[in-house]
This record gives C-alpha cells, sequence and structure tokens, in this order.
C-alpha cells in the first residue's frame, strides 16, 4: 500500500488533503454510480480484468461491490502478485527470513544503524510488543516491516481480509487456476537488498509516519472505495517524500515492477483466455501505473462503475 507514482513524484502540498481523504472513507456512499478499482480491457479473443486491492483488509470490506465478483466469476483464470496461502511460498519466505532476512556475521541492528534510528526503532518494536531478541539481527527492512504490520493489526486490518485473499481462497475453494506474477524471493528482495545508507533512511522514514499511519490508511481506503486515483496518487507522492534515495526505492517498488504487470496483462489480452487480476491498488496510480503502460501500449482500458 506504499510506493510513489509516475516517474517523479511531484510533492504536492498534500497534507491538508490527508484529512479530508480520510473523512471520504466514512462519508463515501456505498451505492449509485461510482468509479472502482476496477479496470477491464479486451484483446481479440480475451478480456482482462484488473482489480486494485487493499492488501490489509477489515470485515466491513465486503462485500464487494457487484462489478468485483461478476467480472471474477467470468473469468476462468485469477492473476495475484504472489499467492500467499501456497504453503510452498510461506516456507520460502521462512527459509529466507532466517537466511538473507539476518544480518552478516555478529552484527546487530544497533551496529547497522545511526543511534537515533537505534533507538526509534528499538522503542517502536517494544510499543508493537515485539523482544529485541527477536529482531536485533534481523535486516531493518524486514523489522521495519514487522512494527508496520503490528500497527495494521492494532487499528483492525489484517491480511487474512485483505481483497487478495478474499479471492485467492475463492478461486482455491473453486479450482480454478491461479496465475503468480511475482516470486517470493522478488519481493523479500524489496527490504532485503538495501545499501546501509538506504537502511537507515527507510527506517527513520517509516518510523516518522508510523504515529500517521491510521490516518493515511483512512485516506487510502476512502480513495480505494471511491475509484479515485487521483487521490491515492497524492497520497503515495506523499509517502515517498523528497530524499532522492527513498524516491529511487519507491519507484523500485511500484513503477519497475508496473512494467513487468503491465507486459503479463499484455500478453494475456493476446491469448485466449479471460483473467481476472488482483494487485495493490498503487499499481494503478501514476503516470507509469499499470493503465497508462497498457494505453501507451494501444489497448483501450476502461474503468468500470458501480
Amino acid at each position: 500500500m506504499s510506493g510513489a507514482g509516475g516517474p517523479c513524484p511531484r510533492h504536492r502540498p498534500v497534507r491538508r488533503l490527508v484529512p479530508a481523504l480520510a473523512a471520504l472513507a466514512l462519508l463515501a456512499p456505498s451505492a449509485g454510480a461510482a468509479p472502482l478499482f476496477l479496470w477491464e480491457a479486451t484483446g481479440p479473443q480475451a478480456k482482462v480484468t484488473m482489480a486494485g486491492s487493499i492488501h490489509v483488509g477489515r470485515a466491513d470490506f465486503f462485500p464487494l461491490p457487484a462489478p468485483f465478483g461478476e467480472a471474477f466469476a467470468a473469468a476462468p483464470v485469477l492473476a495475484v502478485e504472489l499467492d500467499m496461502t501456497a504453503p510452498a511460498n510461506q516456507a520460502r519466505i521462512m527459509q529466507l527470513m532466517v537466511g538473507r532476512g539476518l544480518l552478516p556475521d555478529s552484527l546487530t541492528l544497533r551496529d547497522r544503524l545511526e543511534p537515533q534510528n537505534w533507538d526509534q526503532l528499538r522503542q517502536a518494536a517494544a510499543e508493537s510488543g515485539l523482544p529485541q531478541a527477536a529482531y536485533e539481527r534481523m535486516q531493518p527492512g524486514i523489522v521495519t516491516m514487522m512494527i508496520v504490520m503490528q500497527a495494521y493489526l492494532r487499528q483492525g486490518l489484517d491480511p487474512e481480509l485483505g481483497i487478495d485473499k478474499h479471492f485467492l481462497d475463492t478461486a482455491h475453494a473453486e479450482g480454478r487456476t491461479v496465475r503468480e506474477l511475482e516470486t517470493v524471493e522478488s519481493q523479500m528482495a524489496l527490504f532485503l537488498d538495501l545499501d546501509d545508507e538506504l537502511d537507515d533512511v527507510l527506517v527513520a522514514h517509516t518510523l516518522a509516519d508510523l504515529g500517521r499511519l491510521g490516518e493515511l490508511t483512512d485516506a487510502m481506503i476512502g480513495a480505494w472505495r471511491t475509484g479515485d486515483v487521483a487521490g491515492l496518487d497524492l497520497l503515495l507522492e506523499e509517502q515517498a517524500g523528497t530524499d532522492p534515495r527513498l524516491v529511487a526505492w519507491y519507484r523500485r517498488l511500484l513503477d519497475d515492477r508496473n512494467a513487468a504487470m503491465a507486459d503479463s496483462v499484455d500478453a494475456w489480452l493476446r491469448g485466449d483466455r479471460d483473467v481476472f487480476m488482483v494487485v495493490g491498488a498503487g499499481h494503478f496510480s501514476g503516470e507509469d501505473g499499470i493503465v497508462q503502460r497498457l494505453e501507451r501500449r494501444g489497448w483501450t482500458v476502461t474503468q468500470r462503475e458501480d
């Protein structure tokens, strides 16, 4: 749910937008013709429907607006970033966590991070109920991810109630084909393959935003509920900040992955099987989002309405 849209964030004065967008989450109507985070494109023999997901959800996300279920029911293939329900993927994550997820030799986070960042991370971890012995030798990116996830859970957001998890559970129950766009290795690399300087920048930036996580999350959910791609774009630009190292990391987090996702959709549109794809809502944001990339290739992409 985080990342920078477009080739270079434009850093608009968006902090004043956050409360307004948060209010949208509460005031958005549940019925009527409203745009959705749902798009479709049609090829010669195949249609691809693309849904933006909130990976950590709440029970009140469901039931989803009818067009989501209708498009999913019509497609024999579900495509996701990664099937987190697959035992093999879960096992591979654990292997990476106890392998590449650990700092080399006898290094600890105290050695790796600037003193002020280490102190702030230790405090945030304690507030999250994470004992120091459980994380002090882990890569900084992994620890910050764990802290953020604990913060989501405290706010009542749960990956078990994510949009992608909802469709994965249904697809497996119905015996449908599930395609993965990425691998455990490629996703974990986003948090493992960082240099020392970026580790410090990412930790400081993440912890600085932790106190506003609820506000930012409500704003993102509000944008998702109302199909407000431009509003989500603003929020993602704010999250990227102004540090060029962080902007480059967010580009890697979203823009670089968008290119590969658009390649896959392009190939499916040239095939003969309908596909329902669910990926993070941020992948549809910005000038280098999936929709924009497909349109530049000549495909007509239509945003669905409720």
